[in-house]
């Protein structure tokens, strides 16, 4: 068995903890930005604080949760940068609203033109992960720009993303709002699943090769919000990653995959190719028909989460859910 494996290039691997972080000062409510002034916003984030001095007129934003974020604040985007090959299909995830953005593709912040930023004249730039200092220095060269505001993460909370994008844009009992709702269909989920609480889950990829990267944090965006179902993340997991975020497991080692409920991302594209790890059959939740397969235009609705993707995955894992033996 081998540990420490890296799919950095895909959405939602996490390697270190997210610590929620309550950001900068505070910005009028709702509709004043109608009424008067724009008041500046400071958002604090892991490489200082940024701050917006006017009502952002042209937005850019570089990652899904922005993107929800501000569609849900029924606020305009002039760009929308999306992963190649790993944002839904046509480019917009199912439960991405349809929209008016321009979408460019990219692989990773490093790959993005200054020049083709610039050309769109961003007033604000949302980026989320940006990977280094000198990486926000390249890109908030053309506009304010905010990166992942929890220090020592690699993604911010969807409730985090969704509030700062109020306070931004004078809207936080809007964005209150919708992050109540989302939350209180969360806690909907529990009761109308008892079966599940308490219960085990892994999150694995299937590699080419037959081996299978499993989520090994608790602080890992699948965990958290699979914590937040009610379910707890394979104890069996945790303990042969000796620490590791993620780890490596070999397709002769699929016991420790015995957990209640499975949420399974084969990387070539077909479920199927599970069934030719030894001993698959006999896992408990296969047997059970717990499991969740999701592919690369809808597993970021659990890796990435968002405003609208959290009850997406709601509905994603409640079917599985509902086949755990009490």
């Amino acid at each position: 068995m081998r540990r420490a494996f890296d799919h950095g290039k895909i959405i939602g691997s996490v390697l270190v903890a997210l610590s929620l972080l309550a950001a900068g000062c505070s910005s009028p409510d709702d509709e004043s930005s109608d009424n008067g002034a724009y008041e500046p916003v400071v958002v604090e984030h892991q490489f200082g604080s940024t701050t917006i001095d006017s009502d952002p007129m042209t937005v850019v934003t570089l990652t899904g949760s922005w993107t929800d974020s501000l569609l849900a604040l029924d606020e305009p985007i002039k760009a929308r940068y999306v992963t190649e090959g790993y944002a839904g299909e046509n480019n917009r995830f199912e439960w991405t609203p349809e929209n008016d953005a321009e979408v460019i593709t990219y692989f990773g912040t490093e790959s993005i033109s200054v020049p083709q930023l610039a050309a769109l004249a961003p007033d604000l730039i949302l980026a989320g992960y940006l990977g280094s200092e000198d990486e926000y220095k390249r890109i908030s060269q053309v506009a304010p720009t905010i990166p992942v505001m929890a220090k020592d993460a690699v993604m911010d909370s969807w409730q985090d993303v969704t509030l700062t994008a109020g306070r931004i844009f004078g809207k936080e009992d809007k964005a209150q709002s919708l992050v109540d709702d989302v939350e209180s269909q969360v806690a909907d989920f529990k009761t109308d699943h008892p079966a599940a609480q308490n219960k085990t889950f892994s999150f694995g990829q299937l590699t080419q090769e037959g081996q299978v990267g499993v989520v090994a944090d608790d602080t890992d965006p699948v965990s958290k919000l699979m914590s937040s179902m009610g379910m707890v993340l394979d104890p069996k997991v945790k303990e042969v990653a000796e620490g590791q975020t993620r780890v490596l497991i070999s397709r002769e080692r699929t016991d420790l995959l015995n957990s209640d409920l499975l949420v399974l991302w084969p990387l070539g594209g077909d479920p199927a190719a599970f069934e030719s790890l030894p001993g698959w059959s006999n896992r408990t939740a296969v047997k059970s028909g717990a499991v969740v397969y999701v592919n690369n235009n809808n597993a970021a609705a659990l890796s990435e989460p968002t405003i609208y993707s959290v009850p997406y995955a709601l509905n994603l894992i409640g079917a599985a859910a509902d086949k755990i033996p009490a």
